[in-house]
């Protein structure tokens, strides 16, 4: 039997995955955007592909995860570290 893999939904490609092939972020007090890999609360997560950064640039699935609505600034820095950090594989 294998042992139970956490699955999650990306939030640009809407594609189910195993939660650790995904980057986790969360909504600071501000309304900003961050990573937090391990952090408590609601999270949301994205695939490491641009593909998947700007689908989510373009969506309003950051509403459903988090129930509340949550700046084009704060969505568009939050890409914008993605970038800077080099997480596409």
């Amino acid at each position: 039997m294998q042992p139970h893999r956490p699955q999650r939904t990306c939030l640009g490609c809407g594609a189910r995955d195993d939660q650790k092939e995904l980057l986790r972020f969360v909504v600071g007090p501000n309304g900003e955007l961050r990573l937090d890999r391990m952090g408590k609360g609601r999270g949301g997560y994205v695939h490491k592909m641009e593909s998947c950064w700007e689908a989510f640039l373009r969506r309003k699935r950051v509403y459903r995860a988090f129930h509340l609505e949550i700046e084009p600034k704060a969505k568009e820095k939050l890409v914008l570290t993605l970038r800077e950090r080099n997480w596409e594989l």
